[in-house]
């Protein structure tokens, strides 16, 4: 190889690695869509950020949202700081149908004046949880029953195409497989495990009221599912 190509090939591996290191570098300071990765203080705090798009995540705050608002305004928490000021963000498309209380909600949006986050993006995250069903009632067992109000643990099948947005008076229905089984309607607001799809076995704690709903105080799935 002459002096000149060799030259020449010296210069295109520096370009070269000039341009990977800028991607590299662009790629691990951005997060989804150019915004910058932050945390919940960080955008309290750098007014700097305001009118930029940033990405956050952080549990959903118990009782911090309205069902069927519009547009759908809730609060996420600093996983870090369990204490620390929720932080509001507005949401103006439909609700994924695992969000509820304690779902961690990863946002993208744009930082508002009032230091509030208007979501472009809203991606639910929720681990699974399992539950033995050891003990617990048949849907049809459950609707034989005379427990009034009595808490109790119930297992069953999620109902295809029953599962709905946290907020609606019905979350899910669960039933038996056996054709003409019974089947009840649950109310749970909380965040619905990762797995919990039609046909999943559940394992349910709450209780049956008067109107014939099943009020959910914990949705799992069956440990047998594992």
């Amino acid at each position: 190889m002459n002096k000149r190509a060799r030259q020449r090939l010296i210069g295109v591996t520096v370009i070269i690695l000039i341009v990977v290191g800028a991607l590299f570098f662009g790629t691990s300071m951005t997060g989804a869509g150019g915004a910058y990765k932050k945390s919940i203080s960080e955008i309290r705090s750098d007014t700097a950020l305001v009118g930029k798009q940033v990405q956050v995540d952080g549990p959903v705050v118990k009782g911090s949202w309205t069902p069927n608002a519009s547009p759908f305004v809730f609060s996420i928490g600093d996983k870090g700081d369990p204490n620390a000021e929720g932080l509001k963000i507005v949401w103006d498309r439909p609700v994924p149908s695992a969000f509820g209380d304690g779902t961690i909600a990863i946002v993208t949006g744009i930082v508002n004046a009032d230091k509030s986050v208007t979501a472009k993006t809203l991606i639910t995250q929720c681990q699974s949880k399992y539950a033995s069903a050891t003990d617990a009632l048949t849907v049809d067992a459950l609707l034989k029953s005379t427990l009034g109000v009595a808490t109790v643990k119930i297992t069953g099948y999620v109902v295809n195409g029953s599962i709905k947005p946290a907020g609606s008076a019905e979350r899910l229905t669960v039933g038996t497989l056996a054709a003409g089984g019974e089947s009840v309607p649950v109310a749970f607001n909380g965040a619905l495990p990762q797995g919990v799809t039609d046909g999943a076995k559940v394992v349910l704690s709450g209780s049956l009221e008067d109107s014939g709903v099943f009020n959910a105080t914990d949705v799992a799935l069956d440990d047998t599912q594992k």
